[in-house]
């Protein structure tokens, strides 16, 4: 690929690169060579993910597998580094057999100790850091979907990011799906940028009252007005998934909310898909430094030589906050759809399939 077809980010271009035929199946394949376009003509060398501290192993869903943190891991005096404990799904491998994604938490309180267990379709989680505090995790295998359940009393600012630029991939698009998933919203991923695109906050997925509260009930005066709330709930974002935009690359992968009525403080679990910049190896960076500090990117290779190498790599992060609380997601890898209008199929199918 030319450095001037790289560089081609336009939406003609994207929907050509869905639009190509799957890749054939090879088993723990290395990664492609990294289009430098994301993020920038002048990205630096793509670093490899922080190393984690505890090992994994893999659960497989049918059409794709994940690697997840088993065993047990007692962390040195004070507590597990930053950036080094592994998420519940670390990363997953599809179609083509590379194993794309980086998986890990950001919590304030330390990592003091971790208990895993693993067997052919379940794995069961459990951190425990200072203060007594923890989060638990049961995944579950169903219907080539990973079904996860989880609970926390780590509290607000703290996260299970997963950073979908590891692996060869690159995501430079992705879409956002409502609650019952048959509606998306397109998405432009370059990673120029930080921003926010995509804000999932469960408690306003559902019409349920608040506890001790009545349900609202339809009258001949608010009956129209509670129609109104119900259809702006049903297309609020309940489910994001990012993919390539090039066309050798078949994944979509990304997680969704599922049986919302049953989860505890949702206010406090929301997800968020974010464009991020950050130096290399350095999770940190990629919200301790401002923006203005990071615009040192460029779309165009002519001016790349005029800019230098950028310090900053551009990253796609689904970040899930953990809250204190209740929380049931489910995550699936699926093959792009063979055009733009059936890309988010096969992830939407895997959204609408019954808990």
């Amino acid at each position: 690929m030319t450095a001037s077809r790289r560089s081609v980010l336009s939406s003609v271009a994207l929907v050509a690169a869905m639009s190509a035929l799957a890749c054939a199946a090879a088993p723990d394949a290395k990664p492609p060579p990294i289009s430098p376009a994301v993020g920038g003509a002048n990205s630096p060398k793509p670093s490899p993910p922080p190393k984690l501290v505890i090992q994994t192993g893999v659960l497989g869903a049918g059409t794709f597998s994940v690697k997840v943190p088993t065993g047990s891991y007692e962390a040195p005096k004070g507590g597990a580094p930053n950036h080094a404990v592994p998420g519940p799904i670390v990363a997953f491998k599809a179609a083509d057999g590379v194993w794309r994604g980086h998986g890990y938490l950001e919590t304030y309180p330390r990592l003091l100790r971790f208990e895993g267990t693993l067997d052919k379709t379940r794995v069961r989680l459990t951190y425990t850091f200072e203060k007594g505090k923890t989060y638990r995790v049961e995944l579950t295998v169903k219907d080539s979907r990973v079904l996860l359940a989880e609970t926390s009393d780590l509290g607000p600012r703290n996260l299970y990011v997963f950073d979908c630029y590891y692996g060869g991939w690159l995501p430079a698009a992705g879409f956002a799906l409502n609650l019952r998933g048959d509606r998306h919203a397109f998405l432009y991923l370059p990673c120029y940028y930080d921003k926010p695109e995509v804000t999932i906050r469960p408690a306003g997925l559902t019409m349920q009252p608040k506890p001790g509260m009545p349900p609202p009930v339809a009258t001949k005066d608010n009956a129209a007005l509670l129609a109104a709330v119900a259809k702006q709930v049903q297309q609020r974002p309940a489910a994001v998934a990012v993919t390539s935009g090039e066309a050798a690359k078949r994944d979509v992968a990304g997680f969704w909310c599922r049986d919302v009525a049953s989860w505890r403080n949702a206010d406090r679990m929301g997800i968020q898909l974010w464009q991020r910049r950050q130096l290399p190896g350095d999770p940190a960076s990629r919200h301790f430094l401002g923006p203005e500090t990071k615009s040192d990117s460029t779309p165009n290779p002519r001016t790349a030589a005029l800019l230098g190498q950028s310090l900053y790599e551009g990253h796609v992060t689904i970040e899930l906050s953990l809250g204190r609380g209740t929380r049931r997601l489910g995550f699936a890898a699926a093959a792009k759809g063979k055009t733009r209008k059936d890309l988010p199929e096969p992830f939407k199918k895997r959204v609408q399939a019954n808990p």
